[in-house]
């Protein structure tokens, strides 16, 4: 059973696309803050082609244990210019949650190691005390009533509308 938009979802994706310099000064503090609870370097992507969002990037890298396979992820937690949104967007660069030849990102965060879940859970916390809320994994595929991509006019999921068409 496909879940329903809750009201701050459909609420964000009918508000426009928020000031970009004022958000990338935004997004760049909290790139500081993160970097800093976190103790490891954030790149923030700023790139507003196609993107209501920034984001802020880094490379996470570890052996799990219970899989016995190195893992190597791009993890990227997005941030939305039309409401206080975030999304946590991640790569499986080594295919080490999923089979090479499938579809590689993005990840469920729920399906990803133990520290690599530790870290997003401190980044959660420290978003959500900025008064950001996360749109959770599950709604990035449905569609965004009434919205189109930019690029192409077709019918826009919920994570093109709030983040980023092309990633």
């Amino acid at each position: 059973m496909m879940p329903t938009l809750p009201p701050f979802i459909l609420d964000a994706i009918a508000q426009p696309v928020g000031c970009v310099q004022d958000h990338a000064a935004w997004v760049a503090r909290l790139r500081d803050a993160l970097s800093g609870d976190l103790g490891m370097a954030f790149l923030l992507d700023d790139d507003t082609n196609y993107n209501p969002a920034h984001s802020l990037a880094c490379k996470l890298s570890g052996r799990d244990e219970g899989l016995k396979k190195r893992f190597e992820f791009d993890l990227r937690f997005y941030i939305s210019s039309k409401a206080p949104l975030f999304a946590v967007y991640c790569f499986d660069r080594k295919w080490a949650m999923v089979d090479r030849g499938e579809v590689n990102h993005p990840i469920d965060p729920a399906r990803l190691p133990e520290a690599a879940k530790s870290l997003i859970d401190k980044a959660r916390a420290m978003f959500a005390a900025q008064g950001l809320q996360e749109v959770a994994h599950a709604y990035f595929f449905l569609p965004a009533p009434g919205c189109a991509t930019q690029l192409d006019g077709l019918p826009a999921t919920v994570f093109e509308s709030l983040f980023a068409e092309i990633v």
